[in-house]
């Protein structure tokens, strides 16, 4: 019945919705051609081409003075002009603040910017400015015109040569450069302007700030409520320890300031999930466009700063994994350096840093000097580097019998990358970093090389490692209290093909000029990009005992992934989990990735992605296969399909797990006039896999086999959502799901995971209150039907000595909400 209600109400809405939004002009509502979309225009008595013409011109060419102008442009006819002069009005467009009038413009995206979450918030800001305040394509560097949102190398190659022998005055001449595809030219126009900026020094900032408290499905909640003396017969978990079912929610302080185009700042609080105060500090002051000499000094950045190189194998700081992190497309990677204030914690950068040009070298320095947390061994030297969530005090650990995580090494760091550019887009460079730290470091295996991990994994659990698990032991060992890592990369450009790759190893005998032993990783692609297709190739391959806690090069998974640090409760402690849980450099693995897209026509555009690779530790061999195809029949309706095959395979000996995955994704957008939306979701999945040895024991020699544990699991999902724009300033989305099993889904542009039998129904209203504040809000509910099959016995009891039930098996509603406040000047 209560699902039955739920469809019904959505059925109501979303007829409410398409009633009152069927795009047409009456002729006592005149619409106004210099404010009107393209939608609103195509709604008018004139043909599609007749349409596009009007838009173009109001966008390329300048905002209409008059109607009669509509007589003068191509293509419009004597007819067409009578046909739609009693339905439109021109009013005039006033420019009294131009940063204000660009906000206007394109607030839809900043609107989604300012919501984004992680490890890419840094280079959000970075666009979020160039919006407000654009560089001078005509003057711009390759380097700043490639690190824009999506721009590929072989655009910005094609812009900067055009503009070395030309000038731009306009879009249409933008548009019009030999060589830069639609996509490319997209992607730019929003950031550069075509003569210098007015000579204001004014301070303009921002201010954010955000609260929530969503509760989020993640592998971090199941470990912390696992129970710390299962062998003992009690029940101790860091959630009762740290009281996170009561903890305070997420929050979060944001300034930052420009003065002109020379100086910007930036200053962050955050206050983490569990956390009993604000944990982290950050800020930075960021000093561009000077020289020394013949040398121009780019920029300064002193505070804290993101940093990254070539394929990301030396050097990117960040405490977020992202999976096939090629640098292309969304998966933008900014080149040089940034003020930082996203919340990343554990791998930020904290001193100073500069850009420098000579000529035709580039070259990039800096420094930095931090705490970091750790687990140490039982001798005091360092295991690995740990993301806690929460960041649990030593105290805290302390009372738990544990030793020391947080603040425990001190990091000291150097490093330079230098490049020679001997074409636009095209250079040879390389690069280093050394780290020196307070202690040494020591993997699992002492120096006879035998196994010491008594005190992470208990020698009643040691018969669960498998090979797999060589990937954890194979982690650095210092000669000395420090780690170097070095490196060369490459660029070619040639016309709408770009070449790439970097070539990285760790040294692990203490000698810069003895390679044999070093640890080694290695990326080379190649992009193509045309205005209907595109093409990217990228073979990566990574030793297994490359454990450089900067790099972020391309993987499907993250390191650790299949060892034993990813069962927590095999281990002495579950806090220790969070060594997988929350790790972001990239597993050792060596693989092909392919990812192709052709644009048949505006109406049909299908893609594939293609990736087989083999991880290092087992010799284990996967694949996955992904098929993309978007229609659209008519403008207002869109259809996406998207099908994924998954899996291990079971030929290697070492690794006899094996699983196959198919999903299957259906999507239906219904675009109504004012961006306004219908979108409907069918989401289908299926996982099987044989008997898991590490769950259930491994076989005995009397050909017992073992056979616990689920041997396939399906997914299901139904759900539907509806976007409202009251105005250009309010907009209202709501969604309704049903699901069942494991699902992954964009809410709002939030990427959420979930894995539940449940009814999850979310609102999310965004408001600009005025020109400089805007307010978002978002309530989502997760209702959870009862579990099925289940013994109760092992679900209803409570720990000895508590006579209240136990409230962990109890299925019932979860909510979450998300307040975001926005000010800007």
């Amino acid at each position: 019945m209560k699902r039955l209600r739920a469809m019904g109400i959505m059925a109501v809405l979303v007829g409410l919705i398409l009633a009152a939004n069927a795009p047409c002009v009456h002729a006592e509502e005149q619409l106004d051609l210099n404010r009107a979309t393209l939608e609103e225009i195509r709604a008018l008595p004139i043909s599609e081409e007749v349409a596009e013409t009007i838009w173009r011109h109001r966008e390329y060419v300048s905002y209409y003075g008059s109607v009669y102008e509509l007589r003068t442009l191509p293509g419009v006819t004597i007819e067409d002009f009578q046909r739609i002069k009693p339905l439109v009005e021109i009013t005039s467009v006033v420019i009294e603040d131009e940063e204000l009038q660009r906000i206007n413009e394109i607030y839809y995206r900043i609107r989604q910017w300012e919501s984004e979450e992680g490890g890419g918030e840094a280079l959000v800001d970075h666009w979020i400015d160039l919006a407000k305040d654009p560089v001078n394509v005509n003057t711009a560097s390759y380097n700043e015109i490639a690190n824009l949102q999506s721009v590929s190398p072989p655009d910005a190659a094609a812009i900067f040569k055009h503009m070395r022998r030309n000038r731009v005055e306009r879009r249409s001449q933008l548009r019009n450069i030999p060589g830069l595809t639609y996509w490319g030219y997209y992607n730019v126009r929003n950031f550069v302007r075509y003569d210098d900026p007015v000579d204001d020094v004014r301070f303009r900032g921002s201010y954010q700030f955000r609260v929530h408290n969503m509760p989020a499905i993640f592998d971090a909640e199941e470990l912390l409520k696992e129970d710390r003396n299962f062998a003992d017969g009690g029940y101790d978990s860091w959630w009762d320890r740290l009281e996170l079912g009561s903890a305070d929610p997420i929050y979060q302080h944001k300034f930052r300031g420009r003065w002109g185009q020379d100086i910007n700042a930036g200053v962050l609080a955050h206050k983490g999930f569990g956390d009993d105060e604000f944990t982290a500090f950050k800020f930075h002051t960021t000093i561009k466009g000077k020289s020394l000499g013949p040398v121009a000094i780019d920029k300064i950045v002193l505070g804290n700063y993101a940093l990254a190189f070539g394929q990301g194998l030396v050097m990117q700081n960040t405490d977020y994994f992202k999976p096939r992190n090629s640098g292309y497309g969304w998966d933008k990677r900014y080149m040089g350096i940034l003020g930082d204030i996203s919340p990343t914690q554990e791998y930020q950068l904290n001193g100073v840093a500069t850009e420098m040009t000579l000529g035709n070298v580039k070259s990039v320095l800096f420094y930095s000097d931090d705490w970091k947390d750790a687990v140490l061994n039982p001798d005091g030297t360092i295991n690995q580097y740990i993301i806690m969530s929460p960041r649990i005090t030593n105290d805290d650990l302390a009372a738990a019998g544990m030793r020391d995580m947080k603040d425990v090494v001190h990091e000291q760091t150097m490093g330079a990358n230098v490049k020679y550019g001997f074409a636009p887009g095209s250079w040879v460079g390389v690069s280093a970093y050394e780290s020196r730290y307070n202690k040494y470091w020591k993997s699992g295996y002492d120096p006879n090389g035998t196994m010491d991990v008594a005190w992470i994994v208990p020698e009643d659990n040691e018969d669960k490692l498998v090979a797999a698990d060589g990937e954890y032991f194979s982690s650095y060992t210092s000669r000395g209290k420090f780690r170097r890592v070095y490196g060369a990369e490459f660029q070619y450009v040639l016309d709408n093909v770009a070449f790439a790759g970097e070539y990285a190893a760790l040294d692990k005998d203490g000698d810069l000029f003895e390679l044999e032993e070093d640890a080694r990783a290695f990326v080379v692609n190649a992009y193509a990009s045309y205005s209907n297709l595109s093409f990217l190739a990228l073979y990566r391959d990574y030793d297994l005992d490359f454990d450089n806690p900067y790099s972020r090069g391309f993987s499907e998974y993250k390191r650790y992934k299949g060892t034993i640090l990813e069962d927590q409760y095999y281990l002495s402690d579950p806090i220790y989990g969070l060594l997988y849980v929350n790790s972001v450099a990239p597993q050792a693995e060596r693989g092909l990735y392919v990812n192709s897209r052709y644009r048949f026509s505006d109406r049909l555009t299908p893609s594939i992605e293609y990736d087989v690779w083999e991880r290092k530790s087992d010799g284990a061999d996967y694949s996955r296969l992904v098929l993309k195809l978007r229609f659209q029949p008519i403008y207002n309706i869109v259809m996406n399909l998207r099908q994924k095959w998954q899996g291990r395979l079971g030929e290697n000996w070492m690794t006899a797990q094996q699983y196959e995955q198919v999903e299957t994704r259906f999507r239906l957008e219904y675009r109504l006039s004012k961006y306004d939306e219908v979108e409907f979701l069918l989401s289908r999945s299926w996982i099987e896999w044989p008997p898991r040895p590490r769950l259930s024991g491994n076989p005995e020699a009397d050909g017992e086999y073992p056979d616990i544990g689920s041997a396939a699991v399906p997914s299901y999902a139904l759900g539907a959502a509806v976007t409202h724009n009251f105005s250009d300033w309010l907009k209202v989305t709501g969604s309704v799901l049903y699901y069942d099993g494991f699902i992954w889904l964009f809410e709002d542009g939030t990427f959420t995971i979930i894995d539940d039998h449940a009814f999850r129904y979310w609102i999310s209203i965004s408001d600009r209150i005025s020109d400089h504040l805007s307010l978002r809000f978002r309530w989502t509910n997760n209702h959870a039907f009862p579990l099925s099959y289940v013994d109760a016995r092992e679900y209803g009891e409570n720990p000895p000595g508590d006579p209240e039930p136990n409230g962990w098996y109890v299925r019932d509603d979860n909510a979450g909400f998300r307040v975001q406040l926005d000010y800007s000047w």
